[in-house]
């Protein structure tokens, strides 16, 4: 694997960013991105565990278990088609934004290799796998969910990432979640409307990515004023296979484990850890999201202000650990209240599942900085890749191996190993680097810790004193996160003053 070379500050890169004065689309402030992230954030979760409980309840574990066991497959022809131009694109687009042809011109060049690659997708998926006697049972499912290759891969979703244009995302993201809803209230009734659930996961995944192709056929890719014969799609070809590889190792661990505990088992016991594991994964999706909003901006420092990149770097890691620790504490301590609320007494198998799975919304956090914030800016891909690909390759050989003692618990275990083995590789190349100490606020993580501390005592607790149902689940979800709150604001962490400065400045606008 040849290691990418990783660029130095340009000179005078300072004045360069006094230039830039009005990108193609202008990004928009880290304080805007903030807010929209926050309402993607809020409004997604509340989507999220309305629908899952509805669904849950009405499906069951095995008609569960059957859609996600076809979408997880499917998904692995979106993975191997889309060739990691997902994060590449996002980079790419970043630092060429301040030239419209330039933008134009790579745009362009992904989009023909990702065509290129689904359709070769789709020949091999409806060649080979749809006619396979094995999965006889599930041919309706994946009719319905092979859309997601081509919507997903010609969607372009990197490229408004790449600009930060986050409104758009975020009135795309509200928009497609109010019709899933509706199509899953209105259509949604018994236990054989389960291809109507996949129809709903095909709209949540991908199902606006139509209008993001019109906006940039419309906005972007007309500008390109070159020929075809200018387009240079081979030097995308190497750092997009190094991205590639350490994609496909963590969809193996992300995605193989739902796989193999349905070919080794049954649809019951996918069903048993894909509602756990799905709330653990709706969390940490918007938890890395928090990330991603500073991906282009750091990307571009990077090349540029090294100052601005590790200060931005530092609240990022800051933010993900005072978001992402309370999460990890409330899923490990309110198991059985989460699981009884979302799934009801037909789950009760999963909530050990959710207490195992609990730290992965830390420990996914932190690999994500360390990853995608540290090394993927500085175009060290390689060692990300590195990683990932010893990460996967622990967990499927243990995952052969204790599937069939532990079954669903197993796989929890065996995920929880397996990104901790990815983090502790990752810090041990940082450490060496010495740069380990250049985004870790040690004072600032020493108040974030007492304020886990004590809020897990507070959790801990409040289980002893207080049982029931859902009101009494959501006292004592606001007494744990004011707990965490209080102890953050007593002890001055950096984040929750800045977020009280913010809050208040807003205010005296506002009333003036």
């Amino acid at each position: 694997m040849a290691m990418a070379i990783m660029q130095k500050p340009m000179s005078g890169g300072r004045k360069y960013l006094e230039k830039i004065k009005k990108p193609v689309l202008e990004a928009e402030s880290l304080k805007k991105n903030y807010i929209l992230n926050v309402i993607r954030v809020v409004s997604g979760a509340a989507v999220g565990l309305i629908t899952m409980s509805y669904v849950n309840r009405v499906l069951g574990a095995e008609a569960i278990g059957k859609v996600e066991y076809a979408y997880t497959i499917v998904n692995y022809f979106v993975l191997f088609s889309s060739l990691g131009i997902p994060m590449y694109g996002i980079r790419e687009v970043s630092r060429s934004r301040h030239d419209k042809n330039i933008l134009a011109k790579t745009t362009l060049e992904l989009f023909i290799l990702l065509a290129i690659t689904s359709i070769v997708a789709y020949l091999f998926f409806f060649g080979i796998i749809y006619n396979l006697y094995y999965f006889k049972d599930y041919k309706d499912l994946f009719l319905i969910l092979s859309m997601i290759i081509v919507l997903t891969n010609l969607g372009g979703e990197w490229y408004f990432q790449g600009v930060e244009n986050q409104m758009y995302i975020t009135v795309r993201f509200i928009a497609v979640r109010i019709v899933m809803v509706l199509v899953i209230f209105l259509y949604i009734k018994t236990k054989s409307d389960y291809p109507i659930y996949a129809l709903s996961l095909v709209i949540t995944t991908c199902g606006a990515n139509i209008f993001n192709f019109i906006v940039l056929f419309n906005k972007v890719l007309k500008n390109y004023s070159g020929t075809l014969r200018e387009l240079n799609i081979r030097k995308h070809l190497k750092p997009v296979l190094t991205i590639f590889i350490a994609t496909v190792s963590i969809n193996i661990y992300v995605q193989l484990d739902s796989f193999l505990l349905g070919s080794l088992t049954s649809d019951k016991y996918v069903g048993y850890y894909v509602v756990p594991n799905k709330i653990i994964r709706l969390v940490i999706g918007f938890i890395t999201v928090m990330g991603a909003v500073m991906l282009p901006k750091l990307s571009f420092y990077y090349l540029n202000d090294r100052d601005n990149y590790y200060k931005y770097l530092k609240k990022a890691f800051n933010l993900l650990l005072v978001v992402s620790i309370p999460l990890s504490i409330v899923f490990w301590g309110y198991a059985y209240d989460i699981i009884i609320i979302l799934g009801g007494k037909q789950y009760e198998e999963s909530v050990l599942t959710l207490q195992i799975l609990s730290p992965l919304c830390t420990i996914v956090g932190v690999a994500y900085c360390m990853g995608f914030l540290v090394l993927y800016p500085q175009n060290k891909e390689n060692i990300y890749s590195f990683t990932v690909v010893i990460s996967a390759v622990f967990s499927v050989v243990l995952n052969l191996f204790i599937i069939k003692y532990f079954k669903h618990n197993g796989v929890a275990v065996v995920s929880v190993l397996s990104e901790f083995v990815g983090i502790l590789i990752m810090y041990l190349y940082l450490l060496k680097k010495k740069e380990f100490s250049l985004f870790i606020d040690r004072i600032n993580l020493f108040k974030i810790i007492i304020a886990s501390l004590c809020m897990l005592l507070g959790v801990i607790l409040l289980n002893v004193l207080m049982h029931g149902g859902l009101i009494w689940f959501s006292i004592k979800i606001f007494l744990a996160f004011s707990m965490y709150c209080i102890v953050l604001l007593l002890t001055k962490e950096e984040e929750s003053l800045n977020l009280i400065s913010y809050v208040r400045n807003y205010l005296q606008k506002f009333l003036q």
